[in-house]
C-alpha cells in the first residue's frame, strides 16, 4: 500500500488549523478555570472510529509529538490510532501509567483510572488527564461543585457515572498539589473537573 492510498483513507482534522485549534484551546481553559460549567464544542470535526467529536477535537487542539495518549481498548481503534498518529504525531501508549491523556468512554472499565499519574510534589503538573466520553452533559443537581473557579456551588450531572469514579475522584481531591484533571465529552459538549474541585454527590 503506498503512502497515498494511506493517507487518502484518513480523515480530515480541523476545517481551519490554527484558528480551529485556538478556539478548542480557549474552551478547554475555561472548562478547566470554571469547573462544572457546559461548553458548546465551538467547531465542527470528523471523528474517527472509537472517538467523539469532543474528544477528537480535544486531542487535536492539546497533542502534539511530546504528548503520550492512552486509549481505552473500545477507543483504541485503527482509525483513532491513524488519525492522532497522522492529525499530532503523538505517541500512542499501551500503559496508562505513561499517558498525559487518557481516553475512554463512560461504560468502559474504568478501573484503570487508579493507575493514571498523579504528578509529584516537584513536578504536579506531569500528571495525567482523563477525557472521558459521555452521553449527556447537564446542569441537573446530582454533584454539587465548590472550590477555585465556583462561585458558591455549581450543580453538573453527567449520565451514567459510576460510583467508583467519585470514590476515586475523593482521593485525587486529596493528593492537592497532585492529581488528575477530568474533561467530560459528550458528542457536542464539553465540561471539566480541575483536581482542586470538590464534589458532594447529591
Amino acid at each position: 500500500m503506498t503512502l497515498q492510498s494511506q493517507t487518502s483513507d484518513l480523515l480530515p482534522g480541523f476545517d481551519h488549523a490554527a484558528f480551529d485549534s485556538n478556539a478548542v484551546f480557549r474552551v478547554l481553559l475555561d472548562a478547566m478555570s470554571r469547573p462544572g460549567r457546559i461548553y458548546d464544542l465551538p467547531v465542527s470535526i470528523a471523528t474517527p472510529d472509537g472517538l467523539n467529536a469532543s474528544a477528537t477535537a480535544t486531542l487535536l487542539a492539546m497533542a502534539d509529538m511530546d504528548t503520550t495518549i492512552w486509549l481505552s481498548p473500545s477507543s483504541a481503534t485503527k482509525a483513532a490510532n491513524d488519525h492522532l498518529k497522522f492529525h499530532c504525531g503523538c505517541p500512542i501508549s499501551e500503559d496508562v501509567a505513561q499517558a498525559d491523556f487518557a481516553v475512554a468512554r463512560i461504560d468502559d472499565d474504568l478501573s484503570f483510572i487508579t493507575r493514571l499519574s498523579m504528578g509529584n510534589a516537584e513536578y504536579p503538573d506531569q500528571s495525567a488527564t482523563l477525557i472521558l466520553m459521555v452521553d449527556e452533559i447537564s446542569n441537573a443537581p446530582a454533584m454539587k461543585l465548590t472550590g477555585p473557579g465556583i462561585k458558591d456551588s455549581h450543580d453538573l450531572a453527567i449520565k451514567n457515572l459510576p460510583a467508583s469514579f467519585h470514590a476515586w475522584r475523593t482521593e485525587n481531591h486529596h493528593m492537592f498539589p497532585c492529581g488528575v484533571d477530568v474533561i467530560f465529552a459528550s458528542p457536542t459538549q464539553i465540561s471539566a473537573l480541575s483536581r482542586t474541585t470538590r464534589i458532594e454527590v447529591i
